[in-house]
């Protein structure tokens, strides 16, 4: 999956300049990246939901002191965070910016950028 994404983001890079509003999803693929910009702006720890393998379906922050996690969808309570989510047997556990890296991929500054503008509107 990381490389099927970091492909079609050199793909977009080499055709033209696209503003990542017209291609980052936080939806899907990017819930990390939007949990990463979280998790630096407000120090929140990222949760990631993993099925029963073990493989990682999303990627969301979690606000300890109103006990809610925080992706895309904006704050809730932290069991409708697994609304949607596809795998079997889903479960939570902290996840760390490494493994994000190695499932998810890297973004560039751009990407990054959007993701933190994103990131403040929800915290």
């Amino acid at each position: 999956m990381k490389l099927l994404f970091e492909n079609w983001r050199q793909y977009l890079k080499e055709e033209e300049n696209y503003h990542p509003s017209e291609y980052i999803n936080f939806m899907s693929r990017d819930c990390a990246l939007l949990a990463q910009a979280i998790n630096a702006i407000a120090n929140f720890p990222m949760y990631g939901i993993v099925d029963e393998r073990g493989d990682v379906h999303h990627v969301f922050a979690y606000d300890s002191k109103t006990k809610e996690a925080i992706d895309c969808r904006g704050r809730m309570p932290l069991e409708r965070v697994f609304d949607k989510i596809w795998g079997e047997g889903n479960t939570h556990r902290e996840i760390s910016a490494e493994e994000i890296e190695n499932v998810f991929g890297t973004y560039s500054d751009e990407e990054w950028e959007y993701a933190e503008e994103k990131a403040y509107e929800l915290i």
